[in-house]
C-alpha cells in the first residue's frame, strides 16, 4: 500500500524506475487465493449437506463480499464526488457499477482522484464470476479452468499491444488481471490437494520466476522489451507472489518478523482498505481546504514534501475513520449475519 501511494503522491525523479504499482498485484494475487480458498471451503460444506446449496452459497458469498467491501467503495466515491473528482462526477454510474476498470481502459490519462477504482471493479467482477466457477465446475476442470484464467493475461496483453490501439491502458481491462487471480487461485487449489504451506518446490519456482521477471523488466525498462516474451514478465510476477503468500503462511523468523509484529507496521495493515480508498481523493480535498500549498514561495523540494506530509496526514486520518466508525462496524455486522 505504502508503495502504490508513493506512486501516486511523488513526483516522477523521486520515484526513479521502481515498479512500486507491484502492490497492486501481489493484492489481485492475495484476492484469488482467499477468495478460491473461501469457496473451496463453502463447497465442500454445501456438498456434505445432500440438499441444494449452490445458489444459497453464491448469494451468501456475495452478501459478505458487499458488506466488506462495496459499502466503504461507495462512501469513498462520495467523498470522491463532494470534492469534485472530475472523472467521477462526469461518469458516475460507470463507478457506481464497478466498471471503472473498462473506462479507464479506454482513457488517455489516469482520472485525477478516481484511477486507483480499476483494481477494486476488477475484484467485484471476479467475486460474481468465480463462485459461479467453483460451485459448478466439476472438480477435475477446476485446474484447467484456472489455468486457463492465467493463460488469458498475455494473450490480452498481447492482443492489446498488435490490434487494439484503442485501449490506452490495457493492464486495467479485466482478463489482464487473469495470471495474477489465476494464479493465487491454482495456490489454493494446490494447497487443498495437500501442498503444504511453504513448499519448497514452490519457492525455488518463485525465485527462478523472480530471476526472469528482473531481466524482462530491465529490458523493457531500458527500451528493448523482447518481443513476444514480454507479455509473460507479470505472469512470472504472479508466481513470484504465489511463492510469496505460501511462504508467509508458514510464518517468519527473525527481523522481518519482528517488523511485521511491530505495532505500527500492523496499525497499517488494519487501515490499509481504507487508506487505498482514499489516499487518491485527499489531495483534491487538500486543494480545496489549503490551496495555498500548491502556489506559496519556497524550494520546490521542501515544498513536494510538505505536500506530501499534509496527504499522509488526511489519507491516515480518512482511513482510521473508515475504520473505526464502518469497517469494523460492517465486519461485526457480518459476524452476526453468519450462517450456522
Amino acid at each position: 500500500m505504502l508503495g502504490v501511494i508513493w506512486l501516486h503522491w511523488a513526483p516522477r525523479e523521486w520515484r526513479g524506475s521502481l515498479p512500486f504499482e507491484i502492490g497492486l498485484y501481489f493484492f489481485l494475487t492475495l484476492t484469488g487465493f482467499l477468495t478460491t480458498r473461501v469457496l473451496l471451503r463453502d463447497r465442500d460444506a454445501g456438498e456434505k449437506l445432500h440438499k441444494p446449496w449452490r445458489r444459497m452459497a453464491v448469494r451468501h458469498f456475495l452478501k459478505r463480499r458487499a458488506i466488506r467491501l462495496l459499502l466503504p467503495c461507495y462512501v469513498a466515491m462520495l467523498f470522491g464526488w463532494a470534492c469534485a473528482a472530475p472523472d467521477l462526477r462526469a461518469h458516475l454510474w460507470v463507478y457506481l457499477a464497478q466498471l471503472a476498470n473498462f473506462h479507464i481502459a479506454f482513457s488517455p490519462a489516469w482520472p485525477s482522484g478516481t484511477a486507483h477504482y480499476w483494481t477494486l471493479a476488477i475484484q467485484i467482477q471476479f467475486f460474481l464470476l468465480w463462485p459461479l466457477v467453483i460451485f459448478y465446475l466439476p472438480r477435475k476442470l477446476l485446474g484447467p479452468a484456472m489455468l486457463a484464467v492465467v493463460a488469458m493475461a498475455p494473450l490480452t496483453r498481447w492482443a492489446a499491444l498488435n490490434f487494439f490501439p484503442q485501449l490506452y491502458h490495457p493492464g486495467a481491462f479485466s482478463t489482464s488481471a487473469g495470471d495474477y487471480l489465476g494464479m493465487g487461485s491454482l495456490l489454493a487449489l494446490a494447497m487443498e490437494k495437500g501442498m503444504p504451506e511453504g513448499d519448497r518446490r514452490l519457492a525455488q519456482a518463485a525465485w527462478v520466476a523472480f530471476a526472469c521477471y528482473l531481466v524482462l523488466y530491465c529490458f523493457d525498462e531500458s527500451g528493448h522489451p523482447i518481443a513476444g516474451v514480454r507479455h509473460v514478465q507479470q505472469t512470472f510476477l504472479s508466481v513470484v507472489f504465489a511463492g510469496l503468500i505460501s511462504a508467509t503462511l508458514r510464518g517468519f523468523t527473525g527481523p522481518l518478523a519482528r517488523i511485521l509484529d511491530n505495532p505500527v507496521v500492523q496499525h497499517l495493515g488494519r487501515i490499509s482498505y481504507g487508506l487505498y480508498l482514499f489516499h487518491t481523493t485527499v489531495p483534491l480535498a487538500v486543494g480545496k481546504v489549503l490551496p495555498w500549498l500548491w502556489w506559496a514561495d519556497g524550494p520546490p523540494a521542501l515544498m513536494t514534501a510538505l505536500r506530501i506530509l499534509v496527504f499522509a496526514l488526511g489519507s491516515w486520518a480518512a482511513a482510521w475513520l473508515c475504520l473505526r466508525y464502518l469497517e469494523q462496524p460492517l465486519d461485526r455486522f457480518r459476524h452476526h449475519a453468519r450462517r450456522p
